[in-house]
């Protein structure tokens, strides 16, 4: 048996987008055995995998430690192929016939993260892939309901959180949104379900305290495959960059990102079907100020006008852009 190691990202969104890697190696390299190295929110995707035969979950730990226990867990194998997405220095620790280490490349031209890594990768551009297992064992209580709802209604899901505040839409505006929509006759049997994790549920209060009957709420709910399986029976996803929304895009439905201070070059919705609105201010006015921190700085998303996002969203459903 062949051994593989990838060793992939904290991030669910960096996973999915590098996740045709999985697929390609699998199949090139027969009779292989592939581990697959994430973090653990990720992991709770794709260990449903039917690629990965076996998944570490990289937890962070103080002093970087975390490295050295990935390091003890896979130093006794005796490696076919080690690919290394974080591009640090554990597989030259690692016996392996042969050894990729991603390393972002410097270009004026602006390279989607897909291609970029990939292609990097492989010599070629691989489309993200994640082929689930059909034995999963997964809670899908909202699924059913779900699938009861689809049969009388359109499905929006609204992803209105990520994992840095800079990057999130303001709730009040998703709020609108939810309401502008409603009115329009092309969303009218619409039901809207809002996803996101729980500790972000205290951001978007007011989002989910609407009692209407059309607000579905999946905040918190639900695991990642179920949404996973949910968003395939929507109609449309709206959402800020984020784990989701590229989750969405794989999931092959309408996919629309909002953008502010990420790059819709680098990180949008990939597809050709799918939409970015951005902002008015590029990431390099929203950032590029010489004591610019992330980890303090203010939304980023502000120029973002609702009117702009109801009018990109109606014309992109009616197939207009």
């Amino acid at each position: 048996m062949k051994k593989i190691l990838i060793i992939s990202s904290n991030r669910l969104g960096d996973c999915i987008l590098s996740s045709g890697l999985n697929l390609y190696f699998k199949k090139k390299i027969k009779n292989s055995n592939l581990t697959f190295v994430c973090g653990d929110i990720p992991s709770n995707f794709f260990k449903y995998c039917k690629n990965i035969d076996n998944l570490i979950i990289f937890k962070k730990k103080k002093f970087s430690l975390h490295w050295l226990t990935l390091w003890t867990k896979v130093v006794l194998n005796k490696w076919e192929l080690v690919i290394d997405l974080r591009g640090s220095i554990i597989s030259f620790f690692l016996f392996s016939k042969k050894k990729i280490k991603y390393k972002k490349q410097k270009s004026i031209i602006k390279k989607h993260k897909v291609e970029d890594v990939t292609r990097y990768i492989s010599g070629m551009v691989l489309n993200p892939q994640v082929n689930l297992s059909k034995n999963q064992k997964f809670r899908n209580e909202n699924l059913k309901k779900i699938k009861e709802l689809k049969k009388n209604n359109k499905l929006i899901m609204i992803a209105p959180t990520a994992n840095w505040k800079g990057k999130i839409w303001p709730a009040e505006r998703y709020k609108d949104l939810i309401f502008k929509l409603k009115k329009q006759k092309m969303f009218k049997n619409s039901i809207f379900i809002i996803t996101g994790p729980e500790n972000e549920r205290k951001l978007i209060r007011d989002i989910l305290n609407i009692q209407k009957d059309y607000i579905y709420d999946l905040f918190g709910n639900s695991n990642l495959v179920e949404i996973f399986h949910i968003m395939k029976l929507c109609d449309l996803f709206i959402g800020n960059d984020s784990g989701l929304m590229h989750m969405a895009s794989l999931s092959s439905i309408k996919t629309v990102g909002l953008f502010g201070p990420s790059d819709k070059d680098i990180y949008g919705p990939w597809g050709e079907n799918n939409l970015a609105i951005t902002s008015t201010k590029s990431p390099e006015d929203l950032m590029g100020h010489k004591n610019f921190n992330y980890r303090s700085s203010d939304n980023l998303m502000l120029e973002l006008k609702i009117e702009k996002v109801v009018n990109l969203v109606k014309k992109y459903f009616k197939g207009n852009l």
